[in-house]
């Protein structure tokens, strides 16, 4: 069997890639890691102590979720590979000057963000989607929402799951974040007035009726961005290419604008139909939602998916054209998915018969309309988006892809 080092952080399904690293004949040796990028000083000790864990073992290549520079650096001194899956975006790790090693291989989500860092000259990056773990989703019941991870626990209970099946049944759901709570970094820009204030609420309000690409960044002219800086001065990454208008766009703006968007519709929504939200945020301000609170990745999202008649996706708006975690385990849980258009859907999936998308908030509450009305419709739906991940989109897949593009080297 072979083996790798994989330096982990508290990330979404890192459970479901080890499991798969396993079925394709390597070991994973877990190494507590920092998921932020540690300062200069801090660096050079990190990058010390893992070149001395890579050259104390026999490593077939190192693997990380995100791309992380210091790990970069110490697989390009140690000459070994270095693997890592990119599922965050912004992830501002990709415009550092690591990204150039020839030791690298790093694997995107985002098709569109994998070709603009290829036509910038970045040769160690390629297009691969997330997945989903069938398997244990298709093993998630009662115990799973009471055990960590272990699809060999799940055990079948009529009474149980019929219990579990009404705690989280609901017409229509929503897991994750609103991004309502405030920025520290950024709060300078929340008290901007005059032209710069109306300048920055009309690009939220025009990119939130656009789906499928963002000018945020292009329409942040220089002028704008000293306007912004002058305010906000955000601190430059040695050695790295990204622009102030860049981080401008994608951190605050466009967080500010999935904010508004998944506030609003939410809102809406609830008044029109029965909703479950499951986020940590408060959404006091509007008594219409019915807000559950978080629920554990692992053990709970799982069975929010499999009881929900629809699923909603709503993107966060500086993913340019992928496929979101949260839509990859909505159809491996069998549930019916509900999404905004995403460009990567249509290289992998085909809409109105494996998933349903939106064009515009119109769109989306006639659509929920439509399909919480149209049963066997909605489930046919469901069965073959279920289908088509379960035969094409599973974490064994990916790492088969993996596996094989590193073995062309």
């Amino acid at each position: 069997m072979g083996k790798i080092l994989f330096p982990q952080w508290e990330s979404l399904g890192q459970d479901f890639i080890v499991r798969a690293f396993a079925g394709a004949g390597y070991e994973a040796d877990p190494l507590p890691f920092p998921q932020a990028e540690p300062d200069a000083g801090k660096r050079a000790g990190l990058a010390d102590q893992l070149v001395k864990k890579i050259l104390a073992g026999t490593y077939d290549f190192v693997f990380t979720v995100n791309f992380l520079p210091v790990v970069a650096i110490a697989c390009k001194a140690c000459r070994i590979r270095y693997l890592s899956w990119v599922y965050d975006s912004p992830c501002v790790e990709l415009y550092s000057e690591t990204m150039l090693y020839e030791t690298n291989t790093v694997f995107i989500f985002d098709s569109q963000t994998c070709m603009d860092l290829i036509g910038k000259g970045v040769q160690t990056v390629a297009y691969l989607p997330m997945a989903a773990d069938v398997d244990y989703y298709d093993a998630c019941c009662l115990e799973s929402a009471t055990n960590k991870y272990d699809p060999d626990q799940a055990q079948e209970d009529v009474q149980d799951q019929e219990n579990v099946q009404e705690k989280y049944r609901s017409d229509l759901s929503f897991v994750g974040s609103l991004y309502t709570q405030a920025w520290n970094q950024f709060a300078p820009l929340e008290k901007a007035e005059g032209y710069l204030k109306g300048y920055l609420d009309g690009l939220v309000g025009a990119q939130m009726d656009i789906y499928g690409g963002s000018f945020l960044e292009q329409a942040l002219a220089p002028e704008i961005v000293l306007q912004m800086q002058k305010l906000c001065l955000l601190p430059q990454r040695v050695n790295s290419s990204e622009t102030p208008a860049w981080l401008y766009a994608n951190y605050y703006l466009a967080k500010k604008v999935t904010a508004r968007e998944r506030s609003e519709i939410i809102r809406d929504l609830s008044r029109q139909f029965s909703l479950k939200l499951y986020t940590g945020e408060s959404t006091a301000q509007y008594p219409e939602i019915n807000n559950i609170g978080m629920v554990d990745y692992y053990r709970e999202a799982p069975l929010v998916y499999q009881n929900s008649k629809i699923n909603l996706n709503i993107s966060l708006r500086s993913i340019q054209s992928g496929i979101p975690l949260r839509a990859f385990d909505i159809m491996g849980c069998g549930g019916f998915l509900l999404t905004n258009y995403q460009g990567d859907f249509m290289e992998h999936f085909v809409p109105g018969e494996d998933f349903v998308y939106y064009e515009n908030r119109q769109d989306l509450a006639e659509k929920v309309a439509y399909y919480l009305s149209h049963e066997e419709e909605r489930k046919q739906i469901a069965r073959s988006g279920y289908e088509k991940v379960k035969q094409f989109h599973t974490y064994r897949h990916r790492v088969a892809e993996m596996l094989q593009v590193i073995n062309g080297f």
